[in-house]
């Protein structure tokens, strides 16, 4: 029972692994093409969701420079 547990565990952590190796790129991508073209992309707009998620998290204070730290640790751990 113990051994299925952790079996399970494992996958699931393989999974959430796989599917932030596959957003990273699309929401780097949806960011560039932001940037450039200056309009959101097919009503997705990548940089307001980082700024509004940065907001709730720290209301503009340490919690989220902490937080884009975070994010670029972990992106640059990918590579």
């Amino acid at each position: 029972m113990k051994e299925q547990l952790k079996n399970k565990l494992k996958s699931i952590k393989k999974l959430i692994g796989f599917a932030v190796d596959l957003a990273v790129p699309f929401l780097c991508l949806g960011v560039v093409v932001q940037l450039i073209v200056g309009t959101t992309l097919f009503g997705w707009n990548p940089v307001g969701n980082i700024i509004n998620a940065s907001e709730k998290l720290g209301d503009n204070s340490f919690i989220g420079v902490i937080t884009l730290i975070v994010l670029y640790s972990v992106f640059k751990n990918k590579k």
